[in-house]
């Protein structure tokens, strides 16, 4: 028989511990270590839960509009990097601000907050725009807004786009008329409110217009309004005919229109309450004493979303 092998490589003998891993005596242990396991899951999970509505909160605290600043972007970023613990969250920031800048009305005001917010949170690159607006911003409008500013601050990119018409089921003429739509909508909120208006070159070159597309932007505010752009052909060779027949009709304003036969309404002397928004320029128009019902003061502008101290009111007798 071989010699048995030297007590340095014999197999080492198992010792028993006396208790199965998984017994009842180590029931408390398991369910203890579960316990833990489980509360420390819900931490984790509440403490993620903050953090989103953190993130979702920080586009509304960013003050948009005529009172916006790059300073108070600033502020407000570093007051939620507070909150959030200092945790690496400059991304999700970046979006719910573009998120909330994209909510507002394309105008001057809104392009340079979107490139405030860039500089603020260092974005430089056209991917990280893109990569915000996959995240946080849903609607198609609201993407459509993203590009416009994108690509007047030199950071669109094709994966951008994309986005862009995915709501408009990849039709690029629709998503090209929409942009051009948008340029021409912030130009002429940059031109004032009032006749006559007049060429602003800062407005063009930051929106990307060309001199010509201005101009014709600029005379077509500054026209006459037509009478009969709004008459249907047949409207107009009656009135054609009739003017030939008797001679040249008279101006709408040397008719008496009065009905000579209506019973008196009671509201002859009627106030109208003409409410405008300073912000951007809507229009509410309430009869006087109505205007607990329809112009509270928990009102805002559905336009822009101005308080009612916003409203400019002026009185005028109704028609």
């Amino acid at each position: 028989a071989p010699p048995p092998p030297p007590p340095e490589l014999a197999a080492p003998v198992a010792v028993s511990s006396g208790r199965a891993l998984l017994s009842w005596g180590n029931a408390p242990y398991l369910a203890g270590a579960a316990f833990v396991g489980y509360r420390g899951y819900k931490t984790v999970s509440n403490i993620k839960d903050k953090q989103a509505k953190l993130i979702d909160e920080f586009g509304g605290k960013l003050k948009l509009g005529k009172k916006q600043s790059k300073a108070q972007f600033e502020a407000t970023k570093k007051l939620y990097g507070k909150k959030l613990m200092f945790l690496p969250r400059g991304p999700a920031l970046f979006a719910s601000g573009l998120k909330a800048i994209c909510t507002k009305k394309v105008s001057i005001n809104s392009l340079n907050a979107f490139r405030d917010l860039c500089d603020v949170f260092g974005v430089t690159k056209a991917d990280q725009v893109a990569s915000a607006v996959e995240s946080a911003v849903s609607q198609t409008n609201a993407r459509g807004k993203a590009l416009f500013y994108a690509s007047r601050s030199g950071l669109s990119s094709p994966r951008l786009t994309n986005l862009a018409l995915e709501g408009l089921d990849g039709k690029k003429e629709f998503l090209q008329a929409t942009q051009d739509g948008y340029a021409q909508q912030a130009y002429i909120a940059a031109l004032g409110k009032s006749k006559p208006y007049t060429a602003n070159a800062q407005a063009v070159q930051a929106l990307g217009l060309d001199a010509g597309e201005a101009q014709l932007i600029l005379d077509d505010l500054n026209a006459e309004p037509d009478p009969d752009a709004d008459k249907e052909e047949w409207q107009k060779e009656l009135e054609a005919k009739v003017v030939e027949e008797t001679g040249a009709l008279p101006d709408a304003d040397e008719v008496d229109m009065t009905d000579k036969f209506a019973p008196p309404s009671g509201k002859e002397d009627e106030m109208m309450l003409t409410c405008e928004c300073e912000e951007c320029g809507y229009t509410l128009f309430i009869a006087a004493g109505r205007e607990g019902k329809f112009f509270g003061d928990s009102y805002k502008c559905p336009e822009c979303g101005a308080p009612k101290s916003k409203f400019k009111i002026d009185e005028a007798p109704s028609a």
